[in-house]
């Protein structure tokens, strides 16, 4: 069995993630598929024998998504989105940003003219109570010649999402939120479309006033401000693991041919001799051969020393090396570095679901069939009950707007956002900090935690050793200890040595030049 977690393009909805979900469980092969709509991904177990990636996304795209299944690895064994992961190009960001900006265009053009709506639905009902006088005969023509303009611009060019959404119900039976804005706008722009264009044949049948125009108008451009709005909150969640990206080092310096050779970090092989620099990144994983130093591994370890590396230490990527100079093997490279494999940890953490989601997903599974059913029902006990006493006309009147009130009102998106967006923003929160949260559901655990034990090393600690307290047992006064120590440690890259020249420095202790210095490794100063 292969687990393999996939990126998935298209998703506009919670309940999108339980649609995929049911799709891939009925493509023979498959033994279970988890979609995360807060990150847009889906990790799914199959049998490699029995189905693929590509014959996966061709099974959701009718629905129009996708998954992006990676090009076949290269001699690093990475793919081409592992390498952009590991370069920190994310590209996915990019596609979404353009996204977000494509949605930010349409909801500002969308805006203006929903309030032009709401302003001339607003005159119409104040008027009816006297409350404004009536609009004159011309102002009334030319607000309803204008109003199907606006609202065939906001259908079938900001609406298109829920256009298609509805085309896809029809089509393959399968319905998401989008389906119910699509529907339910729909109604109302081919009711008040046939109003408009057949007013005269439908006026003995139907009270011909009443046009919903203004209805697909407001809707289309209240639900697509949350859409933008949402996207933009799911772009930012993401920033815990673009700032482990920023980690990596981008280059590496090789020894290619007898000569040092900088190289992109993705052209690094086993085997590689890279000679490392004082304050440079790591770039791979590796076993040091030549050389020694003062190796900075908070971001691993939470130790705040640099700890002391020779000749046969192994060296991890992204720690950073304080003062020596070295040479070391690489023995890890690309997805295999323990950095890579940090990063892909919080990754799955942030895509796992905790089980207050799985009702979240429930819910959101059975609310949309529910919500059509009862939208049909609604229109229909109009049209039947209603007619008897309102008469046709008025009957269709209120079915029609309690029909697309229904299916409006009903787009529980906060519901299947908000779990995953809050797990996104937790295991981010805590990997900014140095905090590795396993998954979501001990995550979810985390609240009934009364108690914390943590060891002190690197996590109660300042992250650097200072001179805070001097005991003198010589006949010197403290200054004039201070200032031999100083002296002395001037010349050593010990963190110690560092703490007692800055506290030197602070106290404005004098330094002396010191000759003849040799470090001695392991037997201090």
């Amino acid at each position: 069995m292969h687990t393999q977690t996939y990126n998935v393009k298209g998703m506009h909805c919670a309940s999108c993630s339980s649609v995929i979900e049911k799709t891939f469980k009925k493509v023979e092969g498959v033994h279970s598929a988890e979609v995360n709509y807060g990150t847009e991904r889906a990790k799914v177990s199959f049998d490699p024998a029995k189905t693929n990636p590509h014959d996966l996304s061709k099974h959701i795209e009718p629905l129009g998504y996708s998954l992006e299944v990676p090009e076949t690895a290269n001699e690093m064994g990475m793919s081409e989105s592992e390498h952009a992961a590991h370069l920190g190009l994310n590209q996915s960001k990019k596609e979404k940003l353009a996204e977000v900006s494509d949605m930010r265009t349409k909801v500002l053009s969308a805006i203006p003219l929903a309030i032009f709506a709401a302003f001339v639905m607003g005159w119409d009902i104040l008027a009816e109570y006297s409350i404004v006088p009536a609009m004159s005969y011309t102002l009334k023509e030319f607000f309803h010649h204008l109003l199907p303009i606006f609202a065939t611009y906001i259908l079938f060019v900001v609406g298109k999402p829920y256009l298609l959404g509805f085309y896809r119900f029809l089509r393959y039976g399968k319905a998401n939120m989008d389906t119910l804005i699509g529907i339910g706008t729909v109604a109302a722009f081919l009711y008040s479309f046939a109003v408009s264009s057949f007013e005269d044949v439908l006026r003995p049948f139907i009270n011909v006033e009443y046009q919903y125009y203004d209805v697909t108008i407001v809707v289309i451009t209240f639900i697509a401000l949350g859409k933008y709005l949402e996207a933009r909150s799911k772009i930012k969640t993401g920033d815990a693991i673009e700032k482990l990206l920023n980690l990596q080092a981008k280059t590496a310096l090789v020894i290619r041919d007898g000569k040092e050779v900088e190289i992109s970090v993705n052209e690094v092989k086993h085997g590689d001799f890279i000679i490392v620099k004082p304050g440079a990144k790591i770039p791979v994983d590796g076993v040091i051969t030549e050389g020694s130093s003062f190796i900075d591994e908070s971001m691993v370890t939470g130790e705040p020393m640099p700890a002391q590396k020779k000749v046969g230490d192994n060296v991890v990527s992204g720690t950073i090396n304080t003062s020596g100079f070295f040479t070391f093997k690489a023995t890890k490279v690309g997805s295999e570095t323990l950095l890579a494999q940090i990063i892909k940890m919080v990754e799955d953490a942030q895509g796992s679901k905790a089980p207050i989601q799985a009702l979240a997903d429930k819910i959101s599974a059975i609310f949309v069939p529910i919500v059509l059913v009862i939208a049909f029902l609604t229109l229909g006990a109009w049209l039947i009950v209603g007619s008897q006493y309102l008469g046709f006309s008025q009957a269709l009147s209120f079915g029609l707007v309690s029909f697309v009130g229904i299916l409006v009102i009903a787009c529980p998106c906060a519901l299947g956002l908000a779990t995953p967006t809050a797990i996104i923003v937790g295991v981010g929160k805590g990997a900014k900090e140095g905090i590795l949260i396993k998954d979501a559901a001990t995550l979810e655990k985390l609240h009934k935690v009364n108690t914390v034990v943590v060891d002190k090393t690197g996590t109660i600690t300042k992250g650097k050793p200072t001179l805070v307290d001097i005991q003198n047992l010589s006949s010197l006064k403290d200054d004039e200890l201070v200032s031999i120590l100083a002296s002395l440690e001037k010349k050593s890259e010990h963190p110690i040595a560092h703490a007692i020249v800055n506290y030197a420095q602070e106290k404005n202790i004098s330094i002396s030049d010191v000759f003849n210095f040799e470090g001695i490794q392991g037997k201090g100063l």
